[in-house]
């Protein structure tokens, strides 16, 4: 198996760096600092299979907090890393399908391996059928509703596979992905679901939404795909039965309904992010951009700044294929921001 780079694995950087796996301040996903305060899960959500009423709570709960439009629908997966390696075969399975990039590295190999070329640059050719958004983008934080109009609007008669899985498939449309997996939900963010209703209509456009990055539980394992119920329905087929936990749609239910946290979950992110920017930028910085999960500086000094952090055991993301760019995950609080602030101080020294 190969594995792409990513956030995370803090405790092999640990190792590397001469660090005990605790001591690692963990500022490389992107990942809410604070998990939602779960309830302790049943007995009977680890014995029995998930059942049709659990997935159908969540998904309730789910089309509520991302304020989903009535016309579409929404299922459940195993994180949006397990529905994005899956949507590129609900197209035509070949042509062309533009990529933004630098944008979270998972998506160009999954369309290459189900027969597509891909295209990247800064604006969409003519040539492509299929195309990718990461809304807001990781890791510029961008979202670019100008580029996701476009597509739509210059293709109308693009639509998604709704042949049968064999595969075959004469039209030449193809999907729009608007990866939404750093998106929050409505009631942490009013716009947030935009892109929801305003391409709502659209029968080709498929949406995606983390509940871990948010809500703090990525181990959790769980995330929703969004689109018209045809194209959904298909995606469902693919995925099969049981794909989410008991545990993980119980959890998710009430994290979901739970609105108020939600809300001042959003309050509390948001603030540690002003506070990071300020800090990064009292630094010296650039700061290409962010989200309230995080923030992007753009440095020549990328790698040594990595590299600099991760001695003082803290770890960062970094990208090859940008090694201009080092991301910054929210710190969780005054101990952590004085870490990260001591050890830029001795970087600027």
């Amino acid at each position: 198996m190969i594995w792409r780079e990513h956030g995370g694995n803090s405790d092999q950087a640990a190792a590397q760096f001469g660090h005990n796996a605790d001591d690692m301040l963990d500022l490389s996903t992107g990942i809410s600092p604070i998990a939602y305060p779960a309830a302790t899960i049943s007995a009977q959500s680890w014995n029995q299979l998930p059942s049709k009423s659990q997935l159908d709570r969540c998904l309730a709960a789910a089309r509520s907090a991302y304020d989903v439009p009535h016309n579409l629908a929404i299922m459940a997966g195993a994180g949006t890393q397990s529905l994005l390696q899956v949507i590129p075969s609900l197209g035509p399975m070949s042509g062309n399908v533009w990529i933004a990039e630098p944008t979270y590295n998972e998506h160009r190999p999954a369309w290459v391996s189900s027969g597509y070329d891909v295209i990247s640059g800064n604006t969409a050719p003519d040539a492509a059928q299929s195309a990718v958004f990461v809304a807001p983008n990781n890791p510029t934080g961008l979202i670019d509703k100008v580029g996701i109009a476009d597509m739509t609007t210059r293709r109308p008669n693009a639509r998604p596979n709704t042949d049968t899985d064999t595969g075959t498939d004469t039209d030449t449309g193809g999907l729009i992905m608007i990866d939404g997996a750093f998106a929050l939900p409505a009631a942490a963010d009013t716009g947030a679901s935009d892109l929801l209703h305003e391409f709502s209509a659209d029968p080709h456009v498929i949406h995606l939404r983390s509940f871990g990055k948010f809500f703090g539980m990525a181990g959790l394992r769980l995330g929703f795909a969004i689109g018209a119920p045809e194209l959904i329905a298909k995606l469902q087929a693919r995925i099969g039965p049981w794909a989410v936990s008991s545990a993980a749609l119980d959890i998710g239910t009430a994290a979901l309904n739970d609105h108020a946290w939600q809300a001042q979950h959003g309050v509390f992110l948001e603030g540690q992010a002003e506070r990071l920017k300020g800090l990064l930028a009292i630094t010296g910085f650039t700061i290409l951009g962010g989200t309230s999960l995080f923030q992007t500086v753009q440095t020549p000094d990328a790698e040594a700044l990595h590299t600099h952090l991760a001695k003082a055991a803290i770890w960062t993301r970094k990208f090859s294929q940008s090694p201009d760019l080092l991301r910054f995950g929210v710190p969780s609080g005054e101990t952590d921001f004085a870490r990260l602030s001591k050890t830029l101080e001795n970087w600027q020294n």
